[in-house]
């Protein structure tokens, strides 16, 4: 079950739905590695299947679609 959560609350092993630059659609990506946080923002090092881990930066109060947790 997906559910949109605030991005203050996402923690290693989300899978979260995002649009990466080469494809239209959105893609399931999973967090690898311990969430950051800032004052301002969250930054999450996510894996696509077939691609390079990447970062990502989202500021607070955003909101993504997670698809299943940890």
């Amino acid at each position: 079950m997906a559910m949109d959560v605030a991005v203050q609350r996402l923690v290693l092993g989300d899978v979260v739905l995002i649009v990466v630059p080469e494809q239209e659609s959105k893609v399931e990506a999973t967090i690898v590695r311990q969430v950051a946080r800032t004052d301002t923002t969250v930054r999450a090092t996510l894996r696509v299947q077939g691609r390079e881990d990447f970062l990502k930066e989202w500021p607070l109060g955003e909101l993504v679609t997670v698809v299943r947790g940890p």
